[in-house]
């Protein structure tokens, strides 16, 4: 295994801040990270009794849902990473496989997860200490049900990227983070745009169909404003990279205007499948510089 090393200070503080981000996120994605410091180094003989130590800490506090959420988020990517897989596939599949388990971990064993019958009391005596009526309780919980594949796959997918990152910021810090190969530029390809066609598409004629179809297309297109989010923030990063003077123009539009933004980014993000702006960015100023 070949080993990259850094300065004494290397990735201090970003590890400081993404593992801010980790204890907000939950005790299941806190112990998905240090999981993978454990497994992810070839040469270390306790690394697996303690990742298998860690994660019964965490179904000590966070039952099987977030014991599944764990094991599935650091063994795929620790496989794949092992493997020499790049970064960005790895932490791809590892998204994937650890939302699906989410799901799937919560609906069949909603008891053992954070949804148990004392979570849901204490969310709606929460609610109830805020002033909200009963109605309006029992309304935000059926939105909370009908969305939960969604909220739970979002969730699911913003923990492991953080895990993800904090996990290689420890090990570059160690010296113990495998030299991988080149990332190229994020691309979701034809397959999720036409899924997220076929999604808006029965949104628009969903009384023609079943009612879990339409909450299956309903969460699927929340779902993918995540990626095809990180799509168009790819393109705006290549752009502010080719034109910097637009840069306080960007982030006067995030400030001031986030909803736009993000709309913006998202229906960029769908459009890169079939125009490509980063290559076309790239070419006129290619053209430019020539």
């Amino acid at each position: 295994m070949q080993k990259t090393s850094g300065g004494a200070g290397n990735g201090f503080f970003g590890i400081i801040a993404v593992g801010i981000i980790l204890v907000l996120m939950g005790v299941p994605f806190v112990g998905m990270t240090v999981m993978s410091v454990m497994m992810v180094d070839r040469e270390s003989k306790f690394g697996l009794p303690m990742a298998l130590a860690t994660l019964f800490v965490v179904f000590l506090i966070s039952d099987f849902t977030g014991a599944l959420i764990a094991a599935t988020g650091s063994g795929i990517i620790v496989a794949l990473i092992r493997s020499g897989r790049s970064f960005r596939f790895s932490l791809t599949a590892a998204a994937a496989a650890t939302a699906l388990a989410c799901i799937f971990g919560t609906l069949l064993l909603l008891q053992q997860s954070l949804l148990s019958f004392e979570n849901v009391q204490a969310l709606m005596q929460l609610y109830n200490s805020a002033g909200m009526s009963s109605s309006e309780i029992f309304f935000v919980m059926d939105m909370l049900i009908y969305l939960l594949p969604a909220l739970l796959a979002l969730w699911a997918v913003a923990g492991v990227i953080t895990s993800a990152v904090a996990a290689r910021l420890i090990c570059r810090r160690r010296g113990i983070w495998p030299a991988l190969p080149g990332e190229d530029s994020l691309r979701l390809g034809l397959l999720p745009a036409w899924i997220l066609i076929a999604s808006l598409a029965l949104n628009i004629t969903c009384s023609s169909f079943s009612p879990y179809l339409q909450q299956a297309a309903v969460n699927i297109s929340i779902f993918m404003i995540l990626p095809y989010s990180a799509v168009g923030l790819a393109v705006c990063r290549k752009f502010l990279f080719l034109y910097p003077q637009s840069f306080l123009l960007a982030v006067l539009l995030g400030i001031i205007f986030p909803p736009i933004a993000v709309g913006l980014l998202m229906i960029t993000g769908i459009l890169d499948t079939w125009f490509d702006f980063r290559t076309r960015l790239e070419s006129i100023n290619e053209r430019k510089s020539s």
